[in-house]
């Protein structure tokens, strides 16, 4: 007999570790409390990585200044340096954007332009990087912009990242004659963005009812919620969140939130238990 195919598992495939492990501490792990580093190997085991390929991840989240390391007894334990709930914090608002009230769309966009000189080309990454995680697109090199007003965010990033003096932002509405899908058009990829939000429509609907979820084994239950937090952080930063009406298409992104929110909050009672039960130094047995 055949097994049917899961596309649920095969996007586990496409998970990229130290990403992942940030978005197992901040969504299972109390603020300021402590895991076990065993645990967390065991929980991405659960995931599909090898024991090494768990062990080098959580070993370069320590080295990028994420986490605080300490040892109780035999047993390592960590926790998140400020650092690493300030992107959590930001984090959280850019993949959940959709349950902070929306800004009425005005026509306002941030456009930030920056000249970096080579010899600090780390902080160029370091800079891009950043933009994008507050969901600005690329118009060019070095020039980058975002819907609605998001001059204070952007400064305290220019800030944290002693750049300001090759930054320039600007805030302003584009002219009438010029569209807001025109202006979409030249940075984002909106297909892309709709085929994401189909996918998990397709890969998660089942999920979204009483009949679909029941008998889900803890692990299973666990590995769904997990799997659709990151489809959904994964497609954020590529969304420009303007309203469905300024946007001239039919898609998915409302259906793929509302089946986000139903199954999120139905399998998080198993999934959090399921995750407690391993990264308990104590507990041997694998539920």
């Amino acid at each position: 007999m055949i097994a049917e195919a899961n596309p649920v598992h095969d996007r586990a495939k496409l998970l990229k570790p130290q990403e992942l492990i940030v978005t197992l501490v901040g969504e299972y792990v109390e603020p300021g409390a402590a895991v076990w580093s065993g645990g967390l190997v065991r929980i991405m085991e659960d995931l599909g990585f090898s024991t090494a390929g768990a062990r080098v991840a959580l070993n370069r989240v320590v080295t990028r200044g994420l986490f605080h390391t300490a040892k109780r007894g035999r047993y390592v334990f960590y926790s998140a340096t400020p650092r690493l709930s300030a992107l959590l914090a930001e984090g959280h608002r850019q993949t959940f954007w959709f349950r902070y009230p929306a800004q009425a769309w005005e026509g306002q966009w941030t456009m930030v332009w920056y000249a970096i000189p080579e010899e600090q080309l780390l902080a160029r990454r370091r800079l891009s990087r950043r933009l994008s995680f507050l969901g600005f697109a690329a118009l060019h090199d070095g020039t980058w912009v975002v819907p609605y007003d998001r001059s204070d965010e952007t400064g305290v990033v220019v800030d944290e990242l002693d750049v300001s003096g090759y930054v320039v932002v600007f805030v302003g509405a584009a002219p009438k004659w010029l569209p807001t899908s025109a202006v979409l058009a030249h940075a984002w990829n909106l297909d892309e963005v709709a085929r994401h939000y189909t996918a998990v429509v397709e890969e998660f609907g089942r999920y979204a009812t009483s009949d679909g979820r029941n008998g889900l084994p803890p692990r299973e239950a666990f590995r769904i919620r997990t799997l659709l937090i990151e489809a959904m952080r994964q497609v954020a930063p590529l969304d420009p969140k303007i309203p469905d009406s300024e946007l001239d298409r039919e898609w998915d992104r409302s259906r793929a939130i509302d089946i986000f929110e139903e199954v999120n909050a139905s399998l998080r009672p198993a999934a959090q238990a399921y995750f407690a039960s391993l990264v308990d130094p104590h507990n041997r047995s694998r539920p």
